[in-house]
């Protein structure tokens, strides 16, 4: 199989946008302007935090709200000149929203989180841990959510069977970006699950 015909190829997978659970978009807004615009998206690894601080950029754009989206990562490093950098080109009418908070230094994260209460409109995080900031959502998934993506990306009349996407996310414990990956790999090698 071409690696764009895969059905769980990565721009494929771009196309799938966050899905609250237990909420909607309008009470998360509601919920980050109670917070003063200063919170934590937290969950494990696989759970929706980075794309749903994506969707949140969108949203707070279409309400002419300027955002400033960092990446952290293990490719993308937060270090105390990047830290520096960003405190000295922040604007006031800015929400900063930053992906890998915990992977930044103790340090450097305090001094963030102390300029941007003075220096920008406000601050809101990935974090796989509480305590950063106050909790402005908790990403969780299940397996019917696993199971609905996997529907929307397949082709029509090619369903994967429930029970093998159920053992999937268990095995996985959970972690819908690591279920889609090996989706990936099995459709790459032309097998079926």
């Amino acid at each position: 199989m071409r690696a764009r015909d895969n059905p769980f190829a990565a721009e494929r997978l771009q196309t799938v946008r966050y899905r609250p659970l237990n909420t909607t978009f309008d009470q998360i807004l509601v919920h980050l302007r109670e917070l003063n615009y200063r919170g934590a998206i937290i969950g494990p690894e696989g759970s929706g935090k980075t794309t749903l601080l994506e969707d949140l950029q969108q949203m707070l754009k279409g309400k002419d709200v300027r955002t400033r989206l960092i990446f952290v990562n293990d490719t993308a490093r937060f270090d105390s000149p990047a830290c520096r950098r960003l405190l000295a080109e922040l604007t006031r009418d800015e929400i900063v929203l930053l992906d890998g908070a915990d992977l930044i230094r103790r340090s450097d994260w305090s001094l963030l989180k102390r300029h941007t209460i003075t220096h920008a409109y406000g601050l809101v995080i990935t974090s796989h841990h509480r305590g950063l900031l106050p909790t402005l959502i908790e990403c969780s998934t299940n397996p019917a959510l696993l199971r609905a993506i996997v529907s929307d990306l397949l082709p029509r009349g090619h369903p994967i069977p429930a029970e093998s996407l159920d053992r999937l996310y268990t095995r996985h414990q959970g972690n819908l970006r690591a279920c889609l990956r090996e989706l990936y790999d099995l459709y790459a090698q032309d097998h079926h699950v």
